[in-house]
């Protein structure tokens, strides 16, 4: 068994022989061949390819292919000899030079096994050299490495040099066997580079691109992005404001708050959350040299106060005599209450300045007298002057007109509420009111003062819009000439002759003296003997405040006002008293005892009214006061008119404060029909003051008449047939 072993191996190993001096006979025909290949000239041709740019050479690794000296990679192509069963082992020549002026150097030559081929290695006496194949393995293994794994990249200028030597690498292990099969791997080595230059040049040229060049290419879109961005910017701006930082004016000690005006300094008192001024001179005191003068601005710092001036407590009103003949307030009357929600300079509101009175001979303020609470509840900014009334107010004399240059004389009153409303212009800014949105709210005789003063050339300097409730209808239609020489009689009741002694009586001797005449009687229907010719007018064309009738500027411009009353304004409590209880007998008596009788219009006067109080209360209101006022009204076409027809109380009338209670909230309302009336009053007065107009459901119905809503009609009631009849303007009221 052994001896058949030992012949196998002894077999084996003679194979093995045979095996190894094959292969040492063609490695020797390979190194012939090699020699022949450059002793004809292979370097010469060598040269010629690196002149025409190669750089890989034939059979040799590419300048900058290895990167340190002894460093060996496969090639990634692999040849094959012309007989498909024998792999050919190619070897790779690193050509060694020195710096030395001496003849090239002979190649050196490494032989390596193919890698490729899976038979071991034998030495010549047929064992094998584990050692030897580890190291060669490894050698392999480190040749199949690229050199870009092996060495960093450096910089983006390099990419192109490692980009090659990482497609290229090292040599390809090939055979020198063949010249034409070099040529071919070399055509195809210079195809593959040219290929990848030319990707690597297009690559670097895309790169090379700079941002600007993008940003330009691209520029009228990002320009449109840039507007658009912008615009949302100021639309989100405006859109959308940031917060304000309001100035309001520090309470102090919790009840104290500071204002000021042309003169000083004002302390108000914090009332309902709002602040009150009450009390502040607007002008020069109406005594001495300056009783019956017009009124004198505070234009000298000799006039005004040192220090603060405490605006606390509400000072006496004008001299004045009431309907029952007593006699009220102080001749230093000319001051001025400010009633504001904020003591502030940003976002101002808009003011209503309070002008009111039951005649011009009493009973003023009136209604009109503003509560702090409702300027913080309406967001307003209210202001109420005290202005002169009666002899004091609105006397013509000639004894006066020749003491005043220019001489004039009569409208004192007026004057004061100029003088008024040009401390308004100068200082409401201090209170947080708005000297452009200025209202003037007449009630009764103030309504007349009101509508008198919206007919000056120059009425927009002083206020912006006006609204007169329940006034006259009968203006001033006689020269001051006329005045004066009516007015003698009273030189007689106070017994003088000259404006010294005028200057010199006690200033309640002057209201007293007024003749009965003088004053404005109870509303009532006219009586048989009643001559509406002789009737004593206060108000004047002084030629300076007042220079024509009122209906003359009406018909040429179009005064901001609007003009109304209430269905009952007619109605008073004398009368009402007069029976304790009115029956349908004492009506027809009381209407037949009237002028009505002589004209033959008291049974057609019957069948139009009810025979109640109330009915004859609406009768009265029409003659003296609602038909007179739309007469007025239709001679200006810009100026809406309406009536108030929502009934309260025990009398169950619309009566003559109903409208200005319902504007300054002066009682609670109870049911909800009053609560509906009074939404749709306030609404008309205040939209009226924040933007200047009526809303008028229709245009073409001027009327507007006010109830639980505000509805639109073309006339009222009965005033056609009055005014037919000749009745309406020459018996209306005359403040």
């Amino acid at each position: 068994m052994s001896a058949k072993i030992e012949e196998n191996t002894e077999k084996s190993d003679d194979k093995k022989d045979i095996e190894m001096e094959e292969r040492e006979q063609m490695l020797n025909a390979e190194n012939k061949t090699l020699e022949k290949v450059e002793e004809t000239g292979e370097d010469k041709r060598i040269k010629s390819d690196n002149k025409e740019g190669m750089e890989v050479k034939p059979k040799k690794i590419p300048i900058g292919g290895i990167q340190m000296p002894g460093f060996f990679t496969r090639s990634k192509s692999k040849e094959k000899c012309k007989d498909d069963d024998q792999e050919v082992e190619g070897t790779e020549l690193i050509e060694t030079r020195t710096n030395q002026e001496e003849p090239p150097p002979l190649q050196t030559r490494i032989k390596l096994p193919n890698p490729f081929r899976k038979s071991k290695l034998i030495d010549e006496e047929g064992g094998e050299k584990p050692a030897e194949v580890k190291d060669k393995k490894k050698l392999l293994n480190t040749i199949r490495l690229p050199l870009v794994s092996v060495f960093p990249r450096k910089k983006k200028d390099d990419q192109k040099l490692e980009s090659q030597t990482a497609q290229a690498g090292l040599a390809s292990m090939e055979t020198l066997d063949d010249k034409s099969t070099d040529d071919k791997n070399n055509d195809e080595m210079k195809n593959v580079n040219l290929d990848e230059k030319k990707d690597l040049e297009a690559q670097d040229a895309a790169q090379e691109t700079t941002w600007r060049q993008k940003l330009k290419a691209y520029r009228v879109a990002i320009s449109a992005l840039l507007v658009f961005v912008l615009l949302i910017m100021i639309i989100v701006a405006v859109a959308i404001p940031g917060k304000k930082t309001v100035k309001v004016a520090v309470v102090k000690d919790g009840r104290y708050v500071e204002a000021f005006t042309s003169c000083g300094p004002v302390e108000g008192l914090v009332e309902d959350s709002a602040v009150a001024f009450r009390g502040i001179p607007y002008a020069r005191p109406p005594i001495g040299e300056l009783r019956f003068k017009y009124a004198k601005p505070l234009n000298n710092l000799d006039y005004c106060w040192n220090g603060t001036f405490l605006a606390h407590n509400a000072t006496e009103t004008c001299l004045q005599i009431h309907s029952n003949g007593t006699v009220s307030g102080t001749e230093d009357c000319l001051t001025v209450d400010v009633l504001t929600p904020y003591v502030r300079y940003s976002d101002p509101l808009p003011v209503i300045v309070l002008i009111g009175a039951e005649s011009l001979i009493g009973g003023s303020p009136g209604k009109l007298r503003p509560s702090a609470r409702y300027a913080r509840s309406k967001d307003v900014v209210f202001v109420r002057p005290n202005f002169r009334l009666g002899a004091l107010g609105f006397l013509a004399l000639e004894v006066l007109s020749n003491a005043d240059y220019p001489h004039t004389s009569g409208n004192y009153g007026l004057s004061d509420i100029l003088e008024a409303l040009n401390w308004v212009q100068l200082n409401i800014e201090h209170f947080g009111g708005d000297k452009d949105a200025v209202t003037l709210l007449g009630h009764r005789a103030g309504a007349t003062l009101v509508t008198a003063l919206a007919t000056m050339p120059n009425a927009n300097k002083y206020f912006a819009r006006a609204w007169a409730a329940s006034g006259g209808a009968l203006y001033p239609n006689k020269s001051r000439h006329d005045a004066e020489i009516e007015n003698r009689s009273f030189l007689e009741l106070v017994e003088c002759d000259d404006i010294e002694c005028l200057r010199a009586l006690d200033a309640e001797k002057i209201v007293r003296a007024v003749q009965d005449t003088w004053r404005k009687p109870q509303p009532d229907l006219p009586t048989p003997g009643e001559e509406p010719a002789r009737r004593h007018e206060w108000l004047v064309l002084d030629g300076r405040i007042l220079k024509e009738h009122p209906a003359t500027i009406w018909t040429q411009g179009k005064p901001k006002l609007v003009i109304g009353t209430t269905a009952h304004a007619g109605a008073s409590q004398k009368l009402l008293l007069k029976h304790k209880e009115w029956t349908e007998h004492l009506v027809k008596k009381h209407i037949s005892e009237s002028f009505l009788s002589g004209k033959n219009l008291t049974e057609s006067a019957l069948e139009l009214y009810p025979k109640t109080y109330k009915g004859l209360s609406a009768m009265i209101s029409d003659i003296r006061t609602v038909c007179p006022l739309m007469v007025v009204a239709s001679q200006m076409p810009e100026v809406p008119f309406y009536v108030v027809t929502q009934t309260r109380g025990e009398p169950d009338l619309a009566d003559v404060d109903s409208d200005v209670d319902a504007i300054l909230g002066r009682y609670e309302p109870k049911t909800p029909e009053h609560k509906r009336y009074f939404s749709a009053m306030q609404g008309l007065f205040y939209h009226y003051v924040w933007l200047g107009k009526v809303e008028q459901g229709d245009v073409t119905k001027k009327l507007l008449l006010v109830g639980q809503d505000v509805l639109s009609n073309a006339t009222y009631s009965h005033c056609a047939f009055w005014i037919s009849k000749g009745v309406v303007l020459p018996y209306a009221a005359l403040d």
